[in-house]
């Protein structure tokens, strides 16, 4: 797995450390399999939220930027990230069958 913001996982499941507010594409490869990639975007969480609210009234518009700035309003989503892997050549149905026996077209 590697990511848009040059991070890797030479096997998976693996974790990353990544800023809360850094947003990413989580691309997937396997030999044999079509490439998965997954926009990992950041979402003000509902603490988050309420921590704005708090500092609005504590330490006003100064609490709030630090907040902003350092991504504790902030997770990433989806997390965690699951992905399919999907073959790059699935199996035909007239393959998986056999030949037909009788009449052409019938």
């Amino acid at each position: 797995m590697t990511t848009s913001t040059n991070r890797s996982c030479p096997t998976t499941p693996c974790s990353l450390d990544i800023p809360r507010s850094e947003e990413f594409d989580a691309t997937f490869t396997l030999p044999g399999y079509r490439p998965q990639t997954v926009p990992v975007r950041t979402k003000l969480v509902g603490s988050g939220a309420a921590g704005f609210a708090g500092n609005v009234l504590a330490g006003g518009v100064i609490g709030m930027g630090v907040d902003a700035y350092n991504g504790a309003a902030f997770d990433h989503v989806p997390n965690p990230v699951i992905v399919t892997m999907v073959p790059d050549t699935l199996p035909s149905a007239e393959r998986a069958r056999g030949p037909r026996r009788g009449r052409p077209g019938v």
